[in-house]
């Protein structure tokens, strides 16, 4: 039944999604990954083949994330995250810079210092912003009341 919704809600939001395709920069690392992995093949280097095929399924996988964020962006897209969980993210680390800028957050790069400020105490290493790991739970402030729910 979910898969069905989502095939819906797709369908429905066509253009949308085609323009976060082209955004989505896992997709196209994927894309570029599986040409290669099928050129290798065709050449006979089945070693290489094998090895690009599986960095491509890596960021196939990256780029699923990618995706279902977009789409949970169409379902709800004024709901701000209260808290945001950090993701091993290969091609494109998180960082406080990139979190913050992300439109269920704050949208705007630059305050990646109210994040960190709210979260200092929770980090490893207190003194270092930019020591944030997988898994990390990071509680987003509100800038001027305005309503968060939910983890992203």
């Amino acid at each position: 039944m979910k898969t069905l919704w989502i095939f819906a809600l797709l369908s429905l939001s066509a253009g949308l999604f085609a323009q976060s395709l082209e955004q989505n920069e896992y997709y196209r690392k994927a894309v570029e990954l599986a040409g290669q992995s099928q050129a290798a093949m065709d050449a006979a280097s089945y070693d290489a083949a094998a090895k690009y095929a599986i960095e491509s399924q890596k960021y196939a996988a990256l780029s699923r994330q990618y995706i279902e964020q977009a789409l949970e962006a169409l379902q709800n897209p004024s709901a701000l995250a209260a808290e945001y969980e950090v993701k091993l993210n290969p091609a494109n680390r998180d960082c406080l810079w990139r979190i913050a800028g992300f439109n269920f957050i704050y949208g705007d790069s630059r305050e990646w210092k109210r994040i960190y400020d709210y979260n200092r105490s929770t980090f490893r290493r207190p003194d270092n912003p930019n020591l944030i790991y997988p898994g990390q739970i990071l509680k987003i402030p509100s800038i001027n009341g305005e309503a968060r729910e939910g983890r992203r």
